[in-house]
């Protein structure tokens, strides 16, 4: 835990620092997970099967690579970030829409569910380069937050290190992040070490002190975190809960697939009598060299085949997937599994929703805050203050349209609603033109009696 900007105190503190040297190694694992790159954070486990199934012996590769863990990260993102999400800015809508649009945020928010579902940490940040306002994601393997005193909840400010490179030199870009500024300082690096700091940052594209206190007096990195514990700062992974799971389930299709690849030419086995004569020398020989001599004279020739009990093989599996499935919070169905039908939008809410409870708690705990600080922030380098900022994230599962007639039908009956609110929330039609419409079926209605 980092508790002042001091680069020399902190360089000797992360030598030892266990919390954070952790952080880092697993969220380098984490990465690793989601990219498929499984030779380091499965290496004993490939190593075994290396060892009872050697490649030479085997056409099968040494690891079936089952990704449950970019599956898992994809469908949180896709759940988060749906296509209803919205920011209203009320007087300044105009002026984020161009500033969001420039950005792409959308794909930048998308980039954040990410890094929270993985890391179980990620990070907004806000720029202003060139008098246009930036905002991007930040890996948080990066990122070091620095408390006052040790206290958790009193946050002085952050610290990012970047690489840099320089004449084909390797730099550090130390930037210490304070409410209203920003401190940079570039070091030289020597043999992985920061060997000293360089005096005029100019040559970099830096200032020693950006002060951007007269437009927004806050930090301009904001922290979005995975559901976590009170005594911890940093969120928790997705992954953390399912690694050996996802290991043994890897391990199991693996060792299947290695015997079924061994028995995919299954050996003869029989008696002398079921050799092939050599008709000049009158010698006996086997046929091939898959045929395995046994028994006495008179034993029937029979193959020899794997007995593979799959239906033992399924039920661990099943019983693996299961364990996947309630300690993610995720269905079967969010991967595309045990979709029988077409499942209206209120029977996929049922089956949901612990997902979807699961998203609104990140939500709750600091996804809101963030995104609201980053678009007040973004605003405030724009030239406007104190702007009201608030997040629509519709519905995370769309109710059909039928599902909607319906209930606004309901509504209608019931007195709950007007015909011409039901209009203009089915039709998403502005006030002028439901108007009209509902003008309209009332004459059509109107002819309808008289006719009758």
């Amino acid at each position: 835990m980092l508790t002042s900007f001091d680069t020399t105190e902190n360089l000797r503190k992360l030598r030892w620092d266990n919390e954070d040297n952790c952080r880092l190694r697993d969220y380098a694992r984490y990465r690793d997970l989601y990219r498929s790159e499984f030779s380091k954070p499965f290496r004993q486990v490939i190593n075994k099967l290396l060892k009872r199934y050697p490649l030479q012996d085997t056409t099968a590769q040494t690891l079936i690579e089952v990704n449950l863990f970019k599956a898992l990260t994809d469908f949180f993102k896709n759940l988060v970030a749906n296509n209803d999400f919205e920011i209203n800015c009320e007087n300044n809508q105009d002026l984020w829409d161009e500033i969001a649009k420039n950005n792409n945020f959308i794909a930048v928010l998308k980039e954040v569910c990410i890094d929270n579902s993985r890391f179980g940490d990620a990070l907004f940040k806000v720029a202003f380069v060139d008098d246009k306002v930036k905002i991007f994601s930040v890996c948080p393997d990066c990122w070091f937050p620095v408390f006052h005193n040790g206290n958790l909840n009193e946050l002085d400010g952050h610290i990012l290190l970047y690489d840099l490179k320089l004449n084909g030199k390797d730099y550090k870009h130390i930037e210490k992040i304070h409410r209203g500024y920003i401190e940079n300082e570039v070091w030289e690096v020597s043999n992985g070490n920061l060997s000293h700091r360089i005096e005029d940052i100019s040559e970099f594209g830096l200032e020693e002190v950006d002060d951007f206190s007269d437009k927004w007096d806050d930090f301009v990195l904001f922290h979005v975190k995975n559901t976590t514990e009170s005594d911890s700062y940093y969120g928790e992974s997705d992954y953390k809960c399912v690694v050996s799971l996802i290991e043994e389930i890897m391990l199991t299709i693996s060792q299947n697939s290695k015997i079924i690849n061994r028995h995919a030419n299954p050996k003869l086995a029989g008696s002398i009598e079921n050799t092939e004569m050599n008709p000049i020398t009158g010698e006996r020989h086997v046929p091939n060299s898959d045929f395995i001599l046994t028994g006495k004279d008179g034993t029937k020739p029979e193959y020899i085949t794997a007995d593979l009990q799959a239906d033992a093989i399924k039920s661990h599996i099943d019983m693996l997937l299961q364990f996947f499935y309630m300690l993610t919070k995720t269905p079967p169905q969010a991967y595309g599994i045990d979709l029988s039908g077409n499942l209206s939008g209120e029977s996929l809410k049922k089956i949901f929703m612990a997902a979807i409870t699961k998203v609104e708690d990140i939500r709750a705990v600091s996804l809101n805050n963030a995104i609201k600080k980053t678009v007040e922030c973004a605003l405030a380098f724009s030239g406007i203050n104190d702007a009201e900022v608030k997040i629509d994230w519709g519905e995370a599962i769309k109710l059909d349209y039928t599902e909607d007639v319906k209930a606004c039908n309901d509504r209608v009956l019931a007195g709950t609603i007007s015909q011409l609110s039901a209009i203009k929330e089915l039709s998403k039609l502005p006030d002028d033109e439901a108007e009209k419409e509902l003008t309209q079926i009332q004459k059509e209605k109107g002819a309808e009696a008289d006719i009758l």
